[in-house]
C-alpha cells in the first residue's frame, strides 16, 4: 500500500499528491478552458484576461494531477494551438497588438517549468516510497529473525538447563555443585533474554495484548509478595483501588522488570517501595529505591533497548532489555513510563496507565505502609 507523504505522521497536512482519481477535476478544467476560449473569441479587447485564466488554471491543475507525458503534451499542445490561433487572428484583425503573440511561448515556458519541478518532486517521492518499502521489508525480516531465533533458542536452553540442574543436584563435591550452579544461572539468564527478545519482537503484532479488567491493587500486592523474599528493605506504600483495562500477564512482566531493575541497583540495606495511586484518570504505579541512581547522561536513554545505567556492573547488570519492555508494555496499553533519578540518591519509576472506562472512583485502601 502506497504511503502518504502528506500524512499527519510525516508532519504535513493530510492530502494525497499527486491527486489520483481526480478525473472530475480534469473535466471541470476542460469546461473552464472552453468557456474562457469562447470569451477570448467573443471579447477580443479583453482576450488577455481569459487567456491568462486558461494558462494559470492549466499550471495549477498540473501541480495537483501530474499527468503522464502523453496527456501533458496533448493538453499543452491544445492550449498553445487554440490560444495562439485566437491571438494571431485578433492581431491580424487589428484588435490586438502583435506583441501579444509572445505571451504564448512565455506562458508555455512557465507551464514547462511547473512540469519540471512537479516531476522532480514526484521522482523524489517515488524514491522515498521505494526506500520506505525496502526498510519495511528489512524490519519485517529482522522481526521474523528475532522471533524465530528466540523460539529456536528456547528448546536447547530448556534441555541444557534441565541437565545442568540434574548435575547440580547430583554433583559429588562442592566444586562440581558450584560449577553446575553457575551453568544453571547463566542458562536461566539466556532463557530470560530469549523471552524478552521474543516479547519485544512481537510488540507490534495485533495479538500482543489480551486485555481484560484488572484490579491494579491486587497486581501490585502480588508483585510485592513475589519479591519480598529478596533481601531488601521492602516498603508497601499507599494503595488505591484502581481498575485498568490491561493484559495482566504483560503488566505483571513490566512491573517485575521495574522491581528487578531496583533490586539490581540496591543492596540488602537499601529500600524499595511500591505504591499505587489514582490520579487524573490514570493509575500510577511507582517503584522507588534508595540505590545507586542513574547518571544524568543515561536517564534520557534508559528506556532504549540494550541501554544499561552502569555498563561496568558485569553480567548481573542484565542485557538492558527490562526497561525497554516496560516502555513497550506501557505504550501498548496507551500509557507511559517515566523516571526521576539522581546518582547516589536512588530512582523512582512511574508506570502510568489509563483507568478502565466506567471504573468507579474509590477511596484509598487501608493497607498502611509496612516494611520487611
Amino acid at each position: 500500500m502506497r504511503s502518504d507523504p502528506f500524512s499527519k505522521e510525516a508532519g504535513l497536512p493530510h492530502a494525497v499528491w499527486p491527486l489520483k482519481g481526480g478525473k472530475w477535476l480534469d473535466w471541470a478544467w476542460v469546461l473552464f478552458f472552453i468557456a474562457n476560449l469562447i470569451a477570448m473569441v467573443a471579447l477580443p479587447d479583453w482576450e488577455t484576461v481569459p487567456f491568462h485564466f486558461i494558462w494559470v488554471s492549466l499550471t495549477l491543475l498540473y501541480g495537483f494531477r501530474v499527468w503522464r507525458t502523453g496527456k501533458t503534451v496533448a493538453a499543452l499542445g491544445a492550449v498553445i494551438v487554440t490560444t495562439g490561433t485566437v491571438i494571431v487572428l485578433d492581431s491580424l484583425g487589428g484588435s490586438q497588438p502583435w506583441g501579444e503573440v509572445t505571451e504564448v511561448p512565455l506562458m508555455s515556458a512557465m507551464f514547462l517549468a511547473m512540469v519540471w519541478h512537479a516531476r522532480r518532486r514526484q521522482s523524489a517521492l517515488d524514491e522515498l516510497q521505494r526506500l520506505n518499502e525496502a526498510n519495511e521489508g528489512l524490519l519485517e525480516s529482522e522481526w521474523r529473525f528475532v522471533q524465530d531465533a528466540s523460539h529456536e533458542l528456547r528448546t536447547p536452553i530448556t534441555v541444557a538447563l534441565g541437565h545442568a540442574e540434574l548435575l547440580q543436584s547430583t554433583a559429588p563435591n562442592d566444586v562440581a555443585r558450584r560449577d553446575a550452579r553457575v551453568v544453571v544461572e547463566e542458562l536461566m539468564r539466556l532463557r530470560r533474554l530469549a523471552d524478552r527478545l521474543l516479547l519485544l519482537a512481537g510488540s507490534q503484532h495485533p495479538d500482543f495484548l489480551h486485555t481484560t479488567r484488572v484490579d491494579a491493587q491486587s497486581l501490585v500486592l502480588d508483585a510485592f509478595r513475589r519479591w519480598a523474599p529478596v533481601p531488601r528493605r521492602w516498603v508497601l506504600g499507599d494503595l488505591d483501588e484502581v481498575t485498568v483495562e490491561a493484559d495482566p500477564d504483560r503488566l505483571s512482566l513490566a512491573l517485575d522488570a521495574l522491581i528487578e531493575n531496583a533490586v539490581k541497583h540496591t543492596n540488602a540495606e537499601q529500600s524499595i517501595a511500591l505504591s499505587l495511586q489514582r490520579r487524573n484518570g490514570s493509575a500510577l504505579i511507582a517503584v522507588a529505591d534508595t540505590g545507586t541512581g542513574i547518571p544524568p547522561a543515561v536517564v534520557g536513554h534508559i528506556f532504549d533497548r540494550f541501554t544499561r545505567a552502569d555498563a561496568a556492573r558485569g553480567p548481573d547488570g542484565g542485557a538492558g532489555l527490562g526497561l525497554a519492555i516496560v516502555k513497550t508494555v506501557a505504550e501498548a496499553h496507551g500509557g507511559e513510563v517515566a523516571v526521576r533519578s539522581a546518582p547516589g540518591e536512588g530512582s523512582m519509576f512511574e508506570l502510568r496507565l489509563p483507568v478502565a472506562m466506567g471504573a468507579p472512583e474509590r477511596n484509598r485502601a487501608d493497607a498502611s505502609p509496612s516494611s520487611q
